[in-house]
């Protein structure tokens, strides 16, 4: 092969290798912009489950990626007295057209007592009256209720309030592996 020929080889390799990085670049915006949403917990409101700083890639809100009970959500939420939006992770407990109450201490979801394994064990709750959800709204709790903004405070959340539903934690590395 003569130099020119080999000159133009490497710069075809060049031109193809510099389209494949834009290609890639291109995808994983998109992966990022419409499909994935990176996550990091802001306080002690999941403990003892999540603690402040953890960090995660979860699904953005999808039609093929719905939330539903006991799952880790993310949610857009404008906190109307300074208007500071802000995206808060917590958990939810009732689904649209449920009912809701706590009593006891207890979590009550269409009149049955709820399993509540995430909570912190210190957590106290006052009780909430028996609320009926609309069929665009969910209930969402902190796993540590003594310090948690969640629907107790919030009231409840509107289905399009929520920006992704299930991930995965990847920080700290101790803790790598499906959201629970």
């Amino acid at each position: 092969m003569s130099n020119e020929e080999t000159n133009v080889v490497k710069k075809k390799s060049f031109i193809r290798e510099i389209i494949e990085l834009v290609v890639i670049f291109v995808v994983m915006l998109f992966i990022f912009n419409f499909i994935l949403m990176s996550v990091k917990v802001n306080g002690t409101s999941m403990v003892p489950t999540y603690q402040n700083g953890d960090r995660g890639i979860m699904v953005r809100s999808l039609p093929f990626n719905k939330p539903d009970y006991d799952k880790v959500v993310v949610i857009d939420y404008k906190d109307i007295i300074n208007e500071d939006e802000e995206l808060i992770v917590k958990r939810i407990f009732a689904m649209p057209n449920d009912t809701f109450e706590i009593k006891g201490n207890k979590v009550y979801v269409n009149g049955k007592e709820v399993e509540d394994k995430h909570r912190a064990s210190d957590a106290k709750m006052q009780d909430y009256p028996l609320t009926r959800l609309g069929s665009d709204e969910i209930f969402v709790l902190g796993d540590n209720r003594n310090v948690s903004k969640d629907s107790r405070t919030i009231g409840p959340v509107k289905l399009k309030s929520i920006k992704a539903v299930n991930g995965v934690i990847f920080w700290p590395l101790n803790k790598i592996g499906f959201m629970k």
